[in-house]
């Protein structure tokens, strides 16, 4: 184990960095590195804000001063960043200046950089946070991953490795510095994520000899979570107030700092509600209509709430289904169940899934930390990621090729080259298919990418003159694994990214 390692766990809502190693064992789990809020102890919020100040700010202070200058000029408000990372998307910032979403990412991860050189570890300790792991959704491909370590190199950072974010929460809820993972050895276990921006659901399997932890199947959900929840609950409130009031207005006019206070009183009730049956709310001078101002208050109980969420948590559920199929388990074959992020602690989140495992399900050790503890803990130990299934080229008879065998670390590596003598006689064109094996020592094979093609001679129509192709196999330092195929008749060549690589984690 390493004197002192760290992780980051980069979300769409919040983001924290945590510390894990030798030096902190009296801890007896990994340090986060909380904002110490008046309010207690919380993650960083992921906005960044532009505007007239020499350097961006970010976090609880881009937060707070939404409501006041978000419709200010010469001031630019960006939240969940993430979202936008690998689609090529520019971010408007002020006076028509735009930047690529990597580039405003680098400002949360400088932030916490920043903020972490102030934490008590690191204060006055000739360390700093420098390499770290990073968690990334399951669903992430590689250019979204290329632009997460783009964002770091910007901000300072060396990314070692990725870790899927439902294997870092089930890494820190289970961990034991001196027995590992060793208490759940040939056990499974489905992660079910919900935070602010996705779902991820996941289910993992330790080998029986502790010494690998690997992914049977995922599947998830973007962009219904917790923030869209907030909205709803805001809708569902200003609702009640017009009703109410009997202004019988389309649109209430926010000003000011309104908006951030709407959405953070919001936000608390939608959180009180899951220990609370009914949540009054009330926010001062929310609204301006004739001259004069109102304040909101009203109340929403949970059965309310939860018919607002209603149509999410049955896609929730869904999701919940679909992984276990492509796992080809039923519930009663899963060992532990673990809910992860805000959402999960919706008490009708929880009551769907204790009506579909039973008594297994969970709560994290301290969700809004457990995915950053986790990152820590694979870098401290220096746990590597692998490839979990055999991945190959399918042959003409039906057969598969290795050229990424099971258990191979994905870390950068040197290329494989192979040799291939194929054509197709109808339009001279070469195809490439990359499958992988469906389960482990399974005989089924399953596409991983549309078939890779290469223009060769059309000319071509014996056997005897059967193009060779030549294919170069690499994996990047963004996990996905390269393709780079050329024929040798004609020189035209064709390259592709696989990005749906089965992940698990090395342990010794």
């Amino acid at each position: 184990m390493k004197p002192l390692a760290f992780g980051i766990d980069f979300g769409t809502t919040n983001s924290l960095v945590s510390a894990w190693g030798s030096a902190l064992l009296d801890e007896g789990r990994p340090v986060a590195f909380w904002d110490n809020t008046p309010s207690g102890n919380r993650p960083h919020p992921s906005i960044v804000w532009y505007g007239p100040h020499s350097q961006p700010k970010v976090g609880r202070e881009a937060r707070a001063n939404i409501g006041s200058h978000s419709t200010s000029m010469g001031h630019a408000f960006i939240s969940s960043v993430k979202r936008k990372l690998g689609r090529e998307a520019e971010v408007e910032l002020v006076g028509g200046q735009r930047k690529p979403a990597w580039e405003v990412a680098s400002e949360v991860f400088r932030h916490l950089r920043h903020h972490a050189k102030e934490h008590g570890i690191l204060k006055h300790s000739k360390q700093d946070l420098s390499e770290c792991v990073v968690t990334v959704p399951v669903d992430f491909n590689g250019r979204q991953r290329s632009e997460i370590r783009r964002a770091m190199q910007l901000a300072g950072l060396k990314l070692k490795n990725f870790l899927h974010e439902p294997f870092a929460a089930m890494v820190s809820h289970f961990y034991d510095p001196v027995t590992k993972l060793a208490g759940i050895s040939g056990k499974r276990t489905i992660v079910f994520d919900w935070g602010g921006g996705t779902l991820d659901v996941c289910i993992t399997e330790v080998t029986p000899d502790g010494s690998h932890v690997f992914e049977v199947s995922h599947d998830g959900i973007a962009d219904r979570a917790g923030d869209e929840f907030d909205q709803r609950v805001m809708r569902a409130l200003k609702r009640k107030f017009i009703s109410r009031s009997g202004l019988n207005l389309d649109d209430l006019p926010l000003r000011g700092n309104a908006p951030e206070r709407f959405r953070l009183a919001a936000e608390n009730c939608k959180i009180a509600l899951s220990s609370t049956m009914e949540e009054r709310v009330e926010v001062p001078s929310l609204f301006e209509a004739f001259g004069k101002h109102h304040d909101l208050e009203e109340s929403m109980r949970r059965d309310e709430f939860e018919e607002l969420a209603r149509a999410e948590i049955d896609a929730a559920e869904a999701c919940v289904q679909r992984c276990l199929g492509k796992a080809g388990l039923t519930p009663g074959l899963i060992d532990y169940v673990l809910l992860v992020g805000g959402t999960s602690n919706i008490p009708a989140v929880r009551s769907m899934m204790e009506r579909i495992f039973g008594a297994r399900v969970a709560v994290a050790h301290e969700p809004d930390a457990a995915i950053a503890r986790g990152a820590a803990i694979v870098a401290a130990e220096e746990w590597v990621p692998y490839n979990v299934k055999d991945v190959g080229v399918l042959l003409s008879d039906g057969t598969m090729f290795s050229v990424l065998p099971g258990g191979h670390a994905l870390l950068p590596s040197e290329s494989k080259k192979f040799s291939f003598y194929c054509i197709d006689p109808r339009d001279g064109v070469a195809r490439i298919q990359i499958v992988e094996r469906k389960r482990k020592g399974d005989a089924a094979i399953s596409n991983l990418a549309d078939c890779m093609t290469v223009k060769t001679n059309p000319g071509i129509r014996e056997v005897r003159s059967l193009d060779r192709i030549s294919a170069q196999f690499v994996v990047t330092e963004d996990a996905t694994l390269r393709v780079l195929a050329q024929s040798a008749a004609t020189g035209n060549r064709n390259e592709i990214d696989i990005h749906d690589l089965c992940f698990g984690l090395k342990l010794r």
